[in-house]
């Protein structure tokens, strides 16, 4: 980020407030973790961070693994099911739901079909599936493009948040993560539909979180690193020279907060950078703050 991008935000003082990690680490450990008996369905599972969560939690014995994108899945359902048996986690029951998160009708179908497999509880489920587009100033983007984002990235986050909540809320576990970006706190000229969508999806999780709390519901926004995704490849060449984080650091993390619940990151921006064993050891400051909420400050 250069001096005049740090000017417009605070992102410098929140991807500094525990220490950095670059890499997956022993404490997010996938293969110290017991997912047996539990299910997961992740959204944009075809690839990228959605295909290597997939795999770490398989690799914590995740019982039942739910692979939702509108491509195919084949090769993903094959790497699950090889991550288990590397870790000696037996045989996931692995599900690919063919769906356009941007249909409501498709995401409808989806989670009707979720409901039958699953018995109508779901644990976990982690918002994937996003959008990026090419980087143009407002007034030379092509409008139908710079939607096309608000689309996958609210419209569709906000769609599955509306036909799977009910499965979770009759689950012990009850924890959705969307994925939302460092983005959300940058203001890069150009990047208005990116950015703007991930800034208003910390906030469609703080409404989920208002609304939800009190069924025990947690969710929590996160950023998933700078990983040279095909998705990242629309950025600018001269900014991708920061995506050097490999997906497993978000798949890890990702099983991490799924572990136990994690009430106290409820309806909070995370990010995967941080080292989540000293962001734990800061729960008590992260509460008496209210941090990672977005605020107007006066």
């Amino acid at each position: 980020m250069s001096a005049q991008d740090a000017s417009l935000t605070n992102w410098p003082a929140v991807a500094s407030y525990v220490s950095t990690r670059k890499d997956t680490y022993p404490f997010i450990d996938p293969a110290a973790a017991d997912l047996a008996g539990k299910s997961v369905l992740i959204t944009g599972a075809s690839r990228g961070i959605g295909k290597a969560t997939a795999i770490s939690f398989a690799t914590a014995g995740c019982s039942t693994i739910l692979l939702l994108a509108r491509s195919d899945l084949t090769d993903v359902a094959t790497a699950v099911h090889e991550a288990a048996r590397q870790a000696n986690r037996g045989r996931p029951s692995v599900h690919c739901l063919q769906a356009d998160v941007t249909s409501e009708d498709s995401v409808r179908a989806a989670a009707a079909t979720a409901g039958e497999i699953l018995g109508g509880r779901l644990d976990v489920l982690i918002n994937n599936a996003g959008h990026l587009e090419a980087w143009t100033p407002i007034a030379a983007s092509e409008p139908r493009a710079w939607w096309r984002t608000w689309e996958v990235n609210i419209k569709g986050t906000y769609l599955a948040a509306h036909c799977f909540v009910p499965l979770l809320l009759r689950s012990p576990t009850r924890t959705v993560v969307n994925l939302s970006s460092g983005g959300a706190h940058a203001l890069f000229p150009g990047a208005s539909a990116y950015q703007t969508t991930k800034f208003a999806l910390c906030r469609l999780t703080e409404f989920l979180d208002a609304e939800c709390a009190p069924q025990g519901l947690i969710a929590i926004a996160l950023h998933p690193g700078a990983v040279r995704t095909e998705l990242a490849t629309n950025m600018p060449p001269e900014r991708q020279s920061v995506l050097t984080d490999p997906p497993a650091l978000a798949a890890d993390t990702l099983v991490w907060l799924a572990r136990e619940r994690r009430d106290w990151l409820a309806g909070r921006f995370v990010s995967v950078s941080w080292d989540m064993e000293e962001l734990q050891q800061k729960k008590q400051d992260v509460l008496h703050r209210d941090l990672f909420k977005f605020r107007v400050m006066v």
